[in-house]
């Protein structure tokens, strides 16, 4: 058996010198590296260029939260202020519902602004829904139930404040309202039934259904739900076989 240290010699000389490789990078070598290199930093900034906008953006709708009712005012008075993320515009059209003089023309352009970017904004479209009855003397029309419907479509059970707020608009305009949409709004507030405080609410809207001629405990026995009031009996003790 031939000693390893001969072989490992043997076939280093048996290496031509002119074709082993070499260290030192050919010009074309490093060109090629460098090109590696500067696609890998373009794609990195690209990358990075949309969170820094992304982390901009927020940082912009938490200071417009924490502006006072002159900053705001101002801000509106701005030309140009109707631009942003969608929740910078949902902040802004909120904000300037609740200046001491609302200006409810900025506020629907940001809302549009801002459900033309995001349809999903089911908060949106319900404020868009009352902007709208705004211009006709408080009735509603097309444009108010398209949003209503809009805001249904975009969040029907995400957030007990907006169905709440969905089953009011209704009831106070139960003349203007489709069938369709009347059920509707039952069936999504008969949610609230079943889940936080909202019993006070619930027989508040009674009480003015019944007053205005709604038969309110007709539209709500129609809910198709698999759980009923009657079906719920406080306190009672589960019966033996």
């Amino acid at each position: 058996m031939a000693d390893s240290t001969s072989f490992n010699l043997e076939v280093l000389q048996a290496v031509d010198p002119a074709k082993a490789p070499k260290n030192a990078s050919s010009p074309a070598s490093r060109a090629g590296r460098f090109f590696t290199w500067l696609s890998l930093s373009v794609v990195a900034a690209i990358a990075v260029v949309p969170m820094i906008s992304l982390a901009n953006e927020e940082a912009r709708t938490m200071t417009l939260l924490a502006a006072s009712d002159d900053e705001v005012r101002n801000l509106l008075a701005t030309e140009g202020a109707v631009v942003g993320s969608p929740d910078y515009l949902e902040t802004l059209s909120e904000l300037s519902l609740e200046i001491p003089k609302p200006d409810l023309a900025s506020a629907e352009a940001a809302a549009r602004k801002a459900v033309q970017l995001d349809p999903s904004r089911a908060h949106v479209w319900a404020r868009l829904a009352w902007l709208e009855t705004q211009k006709v003397g408080g009735k509603v029309n097309e444009a108010s139930l398209d949003a209503l419907g809009r805001s249904m479509d975009a969040c029907p059970l995400c957030s007990q404040e907006l169905i709440a707020w969905r089953f009011n608009f209704v009831l106070a305009n139960w003349a203007s309202m489709p069938a369709p949409m009347r059920r509707r709004a039952f069936e999504h507030a008969d949610l609230l039934r079943w889940i936080g405080p909202n019993a006070e609410f619930l027989a508040e809207m009674r009480v003015k259904a019944k007053q205005n001629g709604i038969p309110f405990d007709d539209y709500r026995a129609a809910v198709e739900t698999p759980v009923r009031t009657w079906d719920i009996m406080a306190g009672r003790a589960p019966t033996g076989a």
